[in-house]
């Protein structure tokens, strides 16, 4: 049985499956069959295999592939089959992943993979459950920057190398908002912390920034009051007078005019209560307003709410 606190190092058969390219049903017909992949069984029952088997699957594959059957390979160690395939340990050598954040890398790499193909094939059924799975596993904070953000710059890439169509982008797009607007709702749900004002300035046309702002936000047991894009600067202003939110935090993305970014910001920072706090974040953010902090990442932006909020009595949230 594996220990709760290894659970992260272990994979289903379907996320095997996926990152080695092997069917399911072969998995589980060779572990009946040879005892290979040999799956370890989680406190809850649930079967799963370890991600160190990836790289010798992968080599499988590729052996099955050249003609190799699989009785002849399915029980051979990753040396065995680089000997046998006359494959240099590289990426894939037990010295460099095993136990090595390569594998980590290998794993999400791969996973991303398929979701482009799912993008590819507007197959929003596997990509939103993928979406599901991965959240299960990982959290929200790890779902947004390891995932979801390295997804978007890598579909970003795919269009701009004319791999796909501007209707391909957009529909990956509007899967991962809605999948992240229901998230932050349901992570929103009855939270009596910190009250935190999530928006962006007026002309802002991109809601990602914001609604992953609201997810990393709520995920710290904060309130968040969301607004959503191309707000008005005196309508946050009154909503910050009307609702007092310890912090108004901004998505500024490329988009948006240096100048006009500034002026807002140094609107903003005048006209609201100076003990509110105002973040900003995205590659459009100014980083020199008086009184106006910029969180370059997510990781950084968690990790100060989380400081923020131990410093404040329960008796002000």
């Amino acid at each position: 049985m594996v220990n709760n606190t290894k659970t992260d190092d272990f994979l289903s058969i379907g996320e095997l499956a996926k990152l080695t390219g092997i069917s399911s049903h072969s998995l589980r017909i060779w572990e009946k069959r040879y005892g290979s992949p040999s799956a370890h069984r989680l406190p809850s029952g649930h079967r799963r295999y370890s991600k160190e088997d990836v790289p010798r699957l992968r080599i499988i594959a590729k052996a099955l592939d050249s003609g190799y059957r699989a009785s002849r390979v399915v029980t051979e160690s990753l040396e065995e089959l680089h000997s046998l395939m006359g494959i240099k340990q590289i990426v894939e050598s037990s010295s460099s992943l095993k136990g090595s954040e390569d594998l980590e890398l290998l794993i999400k790499e791969e996973l991303i993979n398929v979701w482009v193909k799912y993008v590819r094939e507007c197959d929003d059924d596997n990509l939103l459950n993928d979406f599901h799975e991965e959240w299960g596993r990982r959290g929200g904070l790890s779902f947004i920057t390891n995932y979801a953000i390295p997804f978007l710059a890598r579909i970003g890439s795919e269009w701009e190398d004319s791999n796909i169509k501007i209707s391909n982008e957009h529909f990956a797009t509007e899967c991962l908002v809605g999948f992240i607007s229901e998230k932050w709702r349901q992570t929103n749900i009855r939270k009596k912390g910190v009250k935190i004002l999530v928006t962006t300035l007026p002309g802002e046309p991109y809601n990602l920034g914001a609604l992953m702002c609201a997810v990393v936000t709520s995920i710290t047991d904060s309130k968040v009051i969301y607004l959503g894009i191309d707000t008005p600067v005196e309508e946050i202003v009154n909503i910050s007078k009307t609702y007092k939110p310890k912090i108004v935090a901004l998505s500024i993305s490329h988009a948006m005019k240096t100048s006009f970014s500034e002026d807002c910001l140094f609107k903003l920072r005048n006209d609201i209560n100076k003990e509110t706090l105002i973040i900003t974040g995205g590659k459009g953010s100014p980083c020199n307003i008086p009184g106006v902090s910029n969180i370059v990442d997510f990781k950084k932006y968690y990790n100060f709410l989380v400081k923020f909020k131990a410093l404040i009595p329960t008796d002000l949230l």
